[in-house]
């Protein structure tokens, strides 16, 4: 068993948004791509090979005897209905405008289809990730609640879900085999120590990120339990509203920056399970650079700096307040505890920090709106770094129409024609130097501090035991 702290939301793969309909949608469905959850390379599932014939056209050739749970054959025509299905607008997915950029699909024969693109756009190999439906579902919503079973070429069928609950049991027609763990049961159990009370009391067999870091030691101490840890390649950062007058002198945000211990807070808040972060390209992939502008801990250099920014201690004897800040954060209690801690820390160098949670979607409303001047948060997972046009981009500040998540307000011309380079070519070392370039961008300006990259941090039970703890945090190793 499974324990969940958050229910699924959404199961179709073209709609869903919320982060466990994505790690168990991806059990029921599968693509012509994957990611590989250790290397977070992008490997061949569905397809048996991806041919790059021109930056526009793209060759992809199914493996043979593909079927779907049901035993229907999966076939090039179920691969050009699910991806003409996500630009329909009656179906509303939330990637529609990603995948306009697909012109034409040209079905070869049953298992060969050509993809032809408007325009070269490196990151579509990422984008053949989405998962196939059969044809005659890409019409209509699939997967939801009291509805049918969804019918996919993952590893697994969803036999039951009902709120807080989905079962799961082996597909006998996945292409790869025998699912590891044959039968998988999920349960969702909302409150941390409840979550954990449950666990030691038997009633689970592994949780992913599930257990608080503060309650991991129990389960250390506990010969019925294994506690394994992956690298992660999610980023906790300290994001600053760039429109904010007290934020706009880039001294200020590098003053931040070096009062924040982060290397404490990560012993103390995380147990050691984590990494300290450069940027927002993990370590280990191929695009992370290693000479970026590093802000280690160092108050006398923050108030140095808030100095040349002329924000003086009034009396010169500290710690005076120079600057007064409020700092967004969600309810999670452990979350609220991280943010009360760089409010002390920044507070040794003189800026007075208001902590105010906010419950998830009102934080994310009020950060979209620019109402906040500091605010912590996760981006959970980069395989593909050209996501930080998302979250940088100029074009991708939210509100009078824009979509995206650029709640910082950055506005850079250097930045956005790094990050366009690494979008419009397909060789690998020219996306290398672009992307190097887009993080000492953000490094040099720090719209946003990163913190550090949490550990994907997995307790197992004895039935569980021997589970391969992957870096994205998703639940693929379950049936690899």
């Amino acid at each position: 068993m499974l324990v969940l702290p958050q229910d699924v939301e959404q199961l179709d793969p073209r709609k869903v948004g919320d982060a466990y309909g994505l790690k168990v949608s991806r059990l029921i469905f599968a693509s012509l791509v994957t990611i590989d959850p250790r290397t977070l390379e992008v490997v061949p599932d569905l397809a048996e090979r991806v041919e790059v014939e021109s930056p526009v056209r793209y060759r992809v050739t199914l493996r043979a005897g593909l079927r779907f749970s049901d035993g229907s054959a999966l076939d090039t025509a179920d691969v050009r209905a699910t991806f003409r299905s996500i630009v329909d607008p009656a179906i509303g997915s939330r990637f529609a405008r990603s995948y306009a950029r697909i012109v034409a699909l040209e079905l070869v024969d049953a298992r060969t289809i050509v993809f032809v693109l408007d325009a070269p756009h490196a990151t579509f190999l990422t984008d053949l990730e989405i998962p196939i439906l059969r044809a005659e579902d890409a019409h209509h919503a699939v997967g939801v609640p009291g509805g049918p079973e969804p019918i996919g070429a993952g590893p697994y069928r969803l036999v039951r879900r009902t709120p807080g609950h989905l079962e799961l049991r082996a597909n006998a027609r996945w292409h790869v085999g025998a699912a590891r763990y044959p039968h998988v049961r999920m349960i969702v159990v909302r409150d941390d120590n409840t979550r954990a009370l449950r666990m030691l009391a038997g009633k689970g067999d592994l949780a992913v990120n599930a257990v608080p870091p503060l309650l991991v030691p129990m389960f250390e101490h506990d010969a019925r339990f294994r506690v394994r840890t992956a690298r992660g390649i999610g980023t906790t950062y300290l994001g600053t509203n760039l429109d904010a007058p007290a934020l706009r002198d880039v001294r200020v945000r590098r003053a931040i920056a070096h009062a924040i211990d982060r290397a404490l807070l990560v012993e103390a808040k995380l147990g050691g399970r984590a990494h300290l972060a450069r940027g927002f390209v993990p370590t280990g992939h191929w695009a992370y650079a290693d000479d970026l502008p590093s802000y280690d801990y160092d108050p006398a250099r923050a108030r140095a700096l808030l100095d040349e920014a002329g924000l003086r201690d009034p009396d010169g004897d500290g710690p005076e307040p120079r600057l007064r800040l409020t700092l967004r954060t969600s309810t999670d209690r452990f979350r609220q505890s991280i943010a009360r801690a760089i409010a002390a820390m920044l507070l040794e160098v003189g800026i007075v920090v208001d902590v105010r949670p906010s419950e998830l979607a009102t934080l994310i409303a009020d950060l979209d709106a620019g109402h906040f001047e500091l605010a912590t948060l996760q981006i959970p997972e980069v395989f593909e770094p050209h996501v930080l046009t998302w979250f940088f981009g100029t074009e991708h500040v939210p509100g009078s129409g824009r979509e995206g998540a650029n709640r910082w307000r950055m506005r850079s011309a250097a930045l956005d024609t790094a990050l366009e380079r690494g979008r419009a070519t397909t060789v690998r070392s020219e996306r290398i130097s672009a992307y190097h370039e887009a993080q000492r961008v953000l490094a040099t300006e720090l719209p946003v501090i990163p913190l550090w990259h949490e550990d994907v941090v997995a307790i197992t039970g004895a039935r569980a035991i021997d589970f391969d703890v992957p870096r994205d945090g998703r639940f693929a190793t379950l049936a690899r």
